[in-house]
């Protein structure tokens, strides 16, 4: 009898400490949202950056289309220009004329392309540059709240490990077999594997305890599990008439 309800008091100890370092785990891999906040500013300013060198990267690859064209109507201007000097009659001085106005407009739209061009890439890099310099300010004022929460990580994490400690500690102190047993439902009950008897149901799923499961509990003799959810059962007052007892070592 007494080393079931000893089993029992420490199941309910477990259960506790293990809630605590799964609460533990979950408060270190939830930022506060001021440390949010920062993390999606700092997101949000690094995407609009990729962005700005993406279109730098767009407007460089059309400069250099645009400068090619910008040396083939070159050369072609030239060509004609040399040609309008051999023509023989003015049928053939109003063609070669002709191919130099289209020619000559031609360069001055490629021109003038690349000037707009050359303009807006430069408008960019120096975004971009105002961007990058202004960085290292905002991180400064960041880095107070970023240090404050990488503090209390560390702090969690060192809770988890002094929780495991006294969970490991605890678990020697029970029968091998009612060990495993509660260690198998911890995990698949997610986290809840002993539920009180209250007002005459498990307190978990609700369900009635039969009148002679409850006699069996006030017994403590043998470990007893819910009809619905096989969680194991103990009444509090039963476990409550005296303390559990400190694991050795």
């Amino acid at each position: 009898m007494e080393s079931v309800r000893h089993d029992l008091i420490v199941f309910v100890r477990l259960q506790d400490i293990y809630g605590r370092i799964a609460k533990a785990i979950q408060d270190r891999q939830s930022p506060p949202p001021e440390v949010q906040q920062l993390q999606e500013a700092n997101h949000s300013r690094q995407l609009e950056l990729d962005q700005l060198e993406e279109q730098v990267r767009r407007l460089e690859d059309e400069l250099e289309q645009v400068h090619k064209r910008e040396q083939e109507w070159q050369t072609e201007l030239e060509h004609f220009q040399r040609q309008k000097s051999m023509v023989t009659n003015e049928r053939e001085f109003t063609a070669v004329i002709s191919e130099i106005d289209y020619a000559t407009k031609a360069l001055s739209e490629a021109r003038q392309r690349h000037t707009e061009l050359d303009s807006s890439a430069a408008q960019l890099r120096q975004d971009i540059t105002a961007r990058r310099e202004a960085r290292p300010e905002e991180e400064s004022a960041q880095r107070e709240v970023v240090e404050g929460w990488e503090r209390r990580k560390s702090e969690l994490l060192e809770i988890v490990h002094q929780l495991s400690t006294e969970a490991q500690q605890l678990e020697t102190v029970l029968q091998p077999k009612n060990r495993a047993r509660f260690l198998r439902l911890l995990e698949s009950k997610k986290g809840t594997a002993i539920a009180a008897v209250v007002d005459g149901s498990c307190s978990v799923c609700h369900f009635a305890v039969r009148p002679h499961l409850r006699q069996r509990l006030r017994r403590c003799q043998e470990i007893i599990t819910c009809e619905s959810c096989y969680r194991i059962l103990y009444l509090a007052e039963t476990i409550e008439r005296e303390p559990a007892e400190a694991p050795s070592g």
